[in-house]
């Protein structure tokens, strides 16, 4: 059979003839986007020269990629913000769910409109077979910024101007341009209250703005990607139950199991709970700072628990001399 008889080409054909879709438009894209859940939406072309540095592996993960739709949903204040870091850790796993739906919702509906999109993950998963190169497909705090969203501040966070930091970031990478584009806010939103310093276990943010990033992976994600290696390596090193319960403790062999098997797991965040800015979230800091410290940050600063670092003397004593309450456990 020729081709062109094939009876789903002859219908592909026709319904080209058709089909006229409205064109889509930055303001029907947004509708769309916060229609299927999102909080706010921006959109900025892959060409912006502030992005340039991920446009490689953007193209190389969907070469027809033209418009690059960044969205937020905002978390829960109060949860975000509690001692009990098993609620924290619910609050990320169910938004981790939502910004998936989110963005399954908003391709189906392009579809419909003729458009292609893909979905790089939130976080997870990631291009293992790049493994110490960059395994993710986009980095969504650049996009955000570039979009409109807001701002990185001193935490390294996105802040947006009415929801703060407590946010999920997402990003669909859509085959269409636009006629016209979002740009950065004009301001940062960052009001230097240096909250996060006061709170970082491992000292990774520093009251300069510079920021160690090692410290906070080998930290904060060491029930997740930052500790397996070595976990695997307690494990086939140990020649008994004895021995590897002297490289780590009931407790740390079951938070890495909770981690494994409902996701979560992050040991801090504690940059994003104490956080205050944005206009919604700024007035308990500004109505009394005092009652603020000690309702929010001082029940992190003096949580006991694990704080992971890389050995050497200097950090541990650091750590050991701010928070005295913590214990320091060499990764």
């Amino acid at each position: 059979m020729n081709l062109n008889d094939h009876p789903d080409v002859i219908a592909f054909r026709q319904r080209q003839q058709n089909n006229h879709p409205e064109a889509m438009t930055s303001r029907r894209l947004k509708a769309i986007v916060l229609e299927a859940g999102a909080d706010d939406v921006g959109v900025v072309e892959i060409d912006r020269p502030s992005l340039q540095d991920q446009k490689e592996a953007i193209l190389q993960a969907f070469p027809r990629a033209k418009t690059l739709v960044s969205f937020i949903c905002r978390m829960n204040a109060a949860q975000i913000r509690s001692n009990d870091r098993s609620l924290v850790d619910g609050e990320f796993i169910a938004y981790d769910a939502e910004m998936l739906h989110i963005s399954r919702t908003v391709v189906k509906a392009l579809r419909g409109e003729g458009i292609t999109a893909v979905t790089p993950s939130e976080c997870f998963p990631q291009d293992m077979s790049k493994w110490q190169g960059r395994m993710l497909t986009v980095s969504h705090k650049p996009v955000a910024e570039a979009a409109g969203l807001g701002m990185i501040g001193h935490h390294r966070l996105l802040i947006h101007p009415i929801f703060g930091s407590h946010l999920c970031l997402g990003t669909i990478i859509i085959d269409t341009a636009m006629e016209v584009y979002d740009q950065p806010i004009a301001y940062n939103p960052c009001i230097d209250c240096q909250l996060c310093v006061a709170t970082c276990p491992t000292g990774a943010i520093a009251p300069d703005g510079s920021f160690a990033f090692i410290k906070c992976l080998v930290h904060a994600y060491r029930d997740r990607l930052g500790g397996f290696l070595n976990w695997v390596e307690s494990l086939v090193t140990s020649q008994n139950m004895e021995e590897y319960r002297e490289k780590r403790t009931d407790g740390e062999t079951m938070a890495l199991w909770q981690s494994l098997t409902y996701g979560g797991g992050y040991r801090c965040g504690y940059c994003m709970s104490v956080c205050p800015a944005g206009q919604d979230l700024l007035g308990p800091y500004l109505d009394n700072r005092n009652e603020y410290i000690q309702r929010v940050v001082k029940p992190l600063q003096d949580r006991n628990e694990n704080v992971y670092v890389l050995p050497g003397q200097e950090q541990a004593t650091a750590v050991s001399k701010r928070f005295p309450k913590k214990t320091v456990r060499p990764a």
